[in-house]
């Protein structure tokens, strides 16, 4: 059996059919195929189901996939250890973060790493908090940083630091040029928000009820970059984290104006570390650059 056929299950295991996972591996789904059949013929079972809606693992699958994540991981560890006893730091960072703190912590701490350790790449996924601790848990990362980060005996918070809610809007805005905002400010206009599990939604939603207030969610948006396009256009306000230290609006279009409410002025952001796994060179020395980051914002 090659490496290779475990390496492309274990992206199929991820995926919701052979075309995602094909082009998440850079091949045809055809040689993806091959590869699962190969598989099937070893352990003389079938390890998917195809349907118009996708694929799934069967039992026998689950089983392999089980086994198939902890091998490359080993297989893995056992690479950065031979790299590192050459002086070489390589393998995979797998980062799972809040959308909203990719610019402002992940990619500057990445551009940085690369230029010390260019043999490492990365795996970033975003989403909200409670599916970040999902990913963290299951072995599916090895860094996360979000903000509220739901508590589990299985992960750690090693740093975190508060930073202070913002609203971001066209420089052309009515509101623009106040020196602070109140949350009855902004529910005199139209807003962008995520859906009801991200925490600055449920945030939102436990002021306004406190204010007695009700607010124009007009545009309910998952996406960080969709929700800027529609502030940058003048179409509605958004509620953000801003850094402490090194604050900037990437779009010129936008200015942020600071949030003044006791609850949903600042907000916590958390870095995590699964608890009882080993850690590879490059997640831990990773890591350690991301927590410089954030224990700069507590100066």
């Amino acid at each position: 059996m090659q490496l290779r056929a475990l390496r492309y299950f274990s992206q199929v295991a991820k995926s919701s059919s052979l075309r995602e996972a094909a082009d998440k591996l850079f091949v045809t789904p055809t040689a993806v195929t091959r590869q699962i059949e190969i598989l099937e013929h070893f352990y003389g079972a079938p390890l998917i189901e195809r349907s118009p809606r996708g694929i799934k693992l069967t039992r026998e699958g689950q089983y392999l996939a089980q086994a198939v994540q902890a091998t490359l991981q080993e297989l893995d560890s056992v690479k950065e250890k031979i790299s590192a006893s050459q002086s070489i730091v390589s393998g995979t960072v797998r980062v799972c973060a809040a959308e909203s703190l990719i610019s402002s912590f992940i990619a500057p701490a990445i551009e940085d790493f690369r230029k010390l350790h260019p043999k490492v790449t990365f795996e970033i996924e975003i989403g909200s908090a409670p599916h970040i601790a999902e990913v963290l848990v299951s072995g599916k990362a090895d860094v996360a940083l979000t903000f509220y980060m739901p508590v589990s005996t299985e992960a750690m918070q090693t740093h975190g630091c508060k930073l202070q809610h913002k609203v971001l809007m066209s420089v052309h805005h009515p509101l623009a040029g106040r020196g602070f905002l109140t949350l009855r400010d902004v529910a005199a206009h139209p807003i962008s928000i995520p859906p009801s599990n991200f925490s600055v939604r449920q945030l939102l939603e436990s002021a306004a009820k406190r204010e007695g207030l009700t607010f124009d969610m007009r545009f309910i948006v998952s996406s960080l970059d969709v929700q800027k396009k529609l502030a940058s256009l003048g179409l509605a306000l958004i509620i953000l984290p801003q850094l402490n230290v090194g604050d900037t609006v990437e779009n010129e279009k936008l200015m942020a104006i600071p949030l003044a409410d006791p609850l949903m002025g600042v907000v916590n952001v958390s870095l995590c570390l699964p608890r009882q796994r080993t850690l590879s060179m490059a997640t831990k020395l990773f890591h350690g650059l991301l927590a410089e980051r954030i224990d700069q914002q507590n100066t």
